[in-house]
């Protein structure tokens, strides 16, 4: 199993993991950086890489604690840990350890003692390479990356198993604690026989056990002997070398290789599967510099005085008594647990790299951003499931810039559409997005409203914020043509189609809009057989002009317009359902001024300051009295009706304040004897008649809110929104 783990969420795809892993042992997952554990060797480069602390390790903490309460606990030191305690006194160690709760603190060097004996005994001889199996992250490199070097791995137990089954031996019920540097060792102890060591504690994890008996004192220097205790060496760069063979009496320098550093260790294997290395012992750490180098070392020493460290207490170290020893049985065995990967095709991988817009070898920047030392190493995991396809930066950034003239394109509709949808109620507002989203696509759409509300206004919008914006906009009004002009308008016509044609002919609505937007307003008007002609071109998206043979395409996008209800016309024989469907693609439909009455101020404004630039005059402002009545008023008219009123009102008034005296008779007469107050800004304005006939309308209908709703003729909805805007209980 695998020790580590990605927390999820937190995970920020900055790929420093897959960067980092020398076995790329990561699979990327919704932007999610996650742990494959059947490649996984648990060196731990993923954690020392990872920023956002997004990778966790199986810990024992919790039953260590427990061990501790209970008593037996016996610590078992990883020769680094002088490079960790630093500052503190060795002896201080072992005393804080003491009073933590363990009954006993061991060394490993007692394993070491061991083992070395049988190191001797297995090397005698032998010519083939031989590989050192005390590093457990190079042992879990070599079963589940290069299986075919299992025969080169020493089977003789590591210097922790080995201590362990003395100390087990000695002790059965004891609990066996192993302390050091390496998440590997983790590994290696969940996946022993059941039994032997109990749990792993990281010094890392050890420091924050016991922050609050940490403490540091002078370090009062240990009498030193001539020469290291080279046991206590053994986790330095060479230290098996140095234990096997001591004086150099049983291999050559040249039969010897030393070898630390993951990328090292990678490289080095590779060369021995493919022959090309012929050392007989490869002393191999996977970490740089060797043990004091491990992911959780915590130290804040450098690498040099952790070095210096170590070799400062083995000359201070006596040689360990072993006692009387019993037979142990320190033999082990390895397995082969390679899963390979998919080898894609050449066909594969250059499929991924175009996708990413990498058509030839100088597009493959080889940035490394994804974790992956080249663009066709990152190919390659894509096809094994191990990377996203959309992880490359450079293609990232060109699609945001993409993004970015999207977005600002949007942002730049939203501006220019406010001055053809005019209004800040929510009907508008999401008229505003709707026109935007219609604007993207040529579907047929279907506009419905009473008359006057801006139905060809919101064409327009649709039209201005579309990729046709450049080509014309045509609108015809089916009701105010003939039966018998409708056509020729509509399609045109050719020379000598009719008495009194033009010479030449002439183009129609739809040769005039091509390539732009055409509306057909009060499309209900148009006779049943125009009608079954437009069904046609709508369906062939082609038309014939009048006394014309030649197919023309349809190039425009169709518009329709209508304030009639075109079910009941279909109903009454008077509308083709066909053609309804036809247009009913996509359909809208614009509230009327009585259902948004919030809109009626800046909709006067607009209307206002148009005027004031067509007339090169001063803008003039509406008495908060008058725009009291126009929110009285039911506008039957709608939005045409409004520009009208205030057209009249802007010639009418002298000011440059429009008073009650402007207004039509119809609507004065809605004053009821009011008299002119002081001028407040519109939008208050009508939020306060708003307001009062709310509360007004509540009181007639004992708070009945449906009633209430429909006395004010009020969408439901929107009543109980303007409830909780105003407050009102």
């Amino acid at each position: 199993m695998s020790v580590v783990s990605t927390i999820k969420d937190r995970c920020k795809a900055c790929y420093s993991c897959v960067r980092q892993c020398p076995v790329k042992a990561i699979k990327v997952k919704v932007g999610q950086s996650m742990v494959v554990p059947e490649r996984c060797i648990s060196c731990g480069s993923c954690i020392k890489a990872c920023s956002q602390n997004a990778k966790e390790v199986v810990t024992f903490v919790p039953q260590v604690e427990d061990y501790l309460k209970e008593g037996g606990a016996i610590a078992l030191l990883a020769p680094s840990f002088p490079a960790s305690i630093y500052p503190l006194d060795p002896g201080d160690f072992f005393n804080l350890l003491q009073e933590a709760g363990f009954n006993e603190v061991h060394e490993l060097t007692i394993g070491v003692e061991l083992t070395m004996p049988r190191y001797r005994e297995y090397l005698a001889g032998r010519k083939e390479p031989a590989i050192g199996s005390h590093c457990a992250a190079v042992v879990n490199l070599i079963e589940k990356h290069f299986p075919d070097l299992i025969q080169y791995l020493i089977p003789i137990d590591s210097a922790l198993m080995a201590t362990a089954k003395l100390l087990r031996h000695r002790n059965k019920n004891c609990r066996l604690i192993f302390i050091g540097p390496c998440i590997a060792k983790k590994e290696e102890v969940l996946n022993s026989p059941e039994g032997i060591i109990d749990a792993v504690l990281t010094f890392k994890e050890l420091k924050e056990l016991l922050k609050d008996m940490w403490e540091t004192k002078d370090v009062v220097p240990a009498p030193s002997f001539e020469k290291s205790y080279l046991p206590s060496t053994f986790p330095l760069t060479g230290g098996l070398v140095k234990n096997v063979d001591p004086r150099g009496n049983i291999y050559r320098e040249d039969e010897v290789a030393v070898v630390e550093g993951k990328e090292e260790c990678v490289q080095f294997l590779q060369k021995l599967q493919e022959g090309y290395i012929k050392h007989r012992l490869i002393d191999m750490l996977f970490c740089k510099g060797g043990c004091i180098d491990g992911p959780e070392i915590a130290s804040d020493l450098d690498v040099f005085n952790r070095q210096y460290q170590v070799y400062q207490y083995s000359r201070s170290r006596k040689k360990e008594n072993l006692g009387r020893l019993p037979k142990l049985q320190l033999d082990r065995s390895f397995s082969n647990k390679y899963q390979p990967l998919l080898s894609p095709s050449e066909e594969d991988i250059v499929r991924v790299l175009r996708y990413t817009n990498k058509n030839k070898p100088e597009d493959e920047l080889n940035c490394g951003a994804c974790g992956y030392n080249s663009c066709r190493d990152k190919a390659v995991a894509v096809c094994q499931g191990l990377a996203e396809i959309e992880m490359c930066l450079p293609y990232l950034l060109e699609q945001s810039r993409g993004e970015l003239e999207y977005y600002k394109k949007r942002l730049k509709m939203s501006d220019e559409i406010k001055d053809y949808l005019v209004g800040d109620s929510p009907y508008i507002q999401g008229l505003r997005q709707t026109a935007i989203k219609l604007g993207q696509n040529d579907a047929t759409l279907l506009i419905l409203g009473e008359s006057g509300v801006g139905k060809e206004v919101l064409a327009r919008a649709v039209h201005m914020v579309s990729p046709r914006s450049e080509k014309p906009f045509i609108a015809i009004n089916c009701a105010a043509l003939p039966e018998q002009l409708i056509e020729s308008e509509l399609f045109g016509y050719e020379e000598g189609a009719f008495t009194g044609a033009r010479k030449g002919g002439k183009p129609g609505k739809l040769d005039q809009a091509r390539g732009g937007s055409l509306l057909l307003d009060e499309i209900a008007e148009l006779p049943l057989s125009t009608q079954a002609k437009l069904l046609r071109v709508l369906q062939e998206r082609a038309f014939e002009r009048v006394g014309g043979t030649t197919a023309i395409r349809l190039s425009a996008r169709i518009i329709a317009a209508t304030n009639q209800d075109l079910n009941r016309l279909i109903g009454e024989g008077k509308f083709r359902s066909d053609l309804f469907y036809r247009l009913n693609v996509i359909s809208v439909t614009v509230p009327a001024l009585l259902h948004r009455k919030e809109d009626i101020p800046p909709l006067a404004d607009h209307f206002l300051r148009e005027l004031a630039a067509e007339n090169k005059s001063p803008v003039k402002l509406i008495a908060s009295e008058a725009l009291a009545l126009f929110a009285a008023y039911e506008w039957p008219g709608n939005v045409r009706e409004l520009k009208n009123v205030i057209e009249r009102a802007f010639y009418t008034a002298d000011g440059n304040i429009i008073q009650v005296q402007h207004l039509p008779d119809y609507i004065r007469q809605l004053n009821g004897g009011r008299k002119i107050v002081r001028l407040t800004p519109m939008k208050k304005a009508v939020r306060n008649l708003e307001k009062d006939l709310i509360i007004k309308a509540l009181k007639e209908t004992n708070n009945n809110k449906v009633d209430a709703a429909s006395m004010l003729g009020m969408p439901r909805a929107t009543f109980y929104l303007k409830l909780k805007e105003y407050n009102i209980h």
